[in-house]
């Protein structure tokens, strides 16, 4: 089955910023591999995965026309993101992100991680700040 990201960032030049969110990433390395070669598809500089605890932070550095190309710039403990407890449904909390994502040009980094709060502000803030946060698919909830 094709990999398809449950949020994605769009400006007028493409996609910008890709979002798996997942309750839980059993195989995080598929979940990995899958989320690098969308990126190196689609020409997504940014990429996350993230779950209720855990968000990990990939960027395409262009050296090759590869997955190879697309590293892991940090993992996260994001647990101290929610203003509230996120939903333990799938399409739930991918709805949650998504307006988490919505929110963060608003408040971008109430008190969160040092670590983290640089890696929102280099990453993420930039594309949510110039682009469109969309729902990559239809949701049936």
């Amino acid at each position: 089955m094709a990999f398809e990201p449950d949020i994605f960032v769009t400006t007028p030049d493409g996609i910008t910023l890709v979002i798996e969110a997942k309750v839980t990433l059993p195989n995080l390395q598929r979940a990995e591999e899958d989320l690098k070669q969308y990126m190196v598809g689609m020409q997504c500089p940014i990429g996350l995965l993230i779950t209720p605890e855990r968000m990990w932070l990939y960027r395409d550095f262009y050296t090759t026309r590869s997955p190879q190309s697309v590293q892991c710039i940090g993992e996260f403990n994001v647990k101290s993101l929610w203003q509230q407890p996120p939903p333990s449904q799938g399409e739930a909390f991918e709805m949650f992100v998504q307006r988490w994502l919505e929110d963060l040009a608003e408040q971008p980094t109430r008190e969160v991680p040092e670590g983290l709060r640089e890696a929102l502000r280099e990453y993420v803030l930039p594309a949510v700040n110039s682009g469109e946060v969309r729902a990559a698919h239809p949701r049936y909830s």
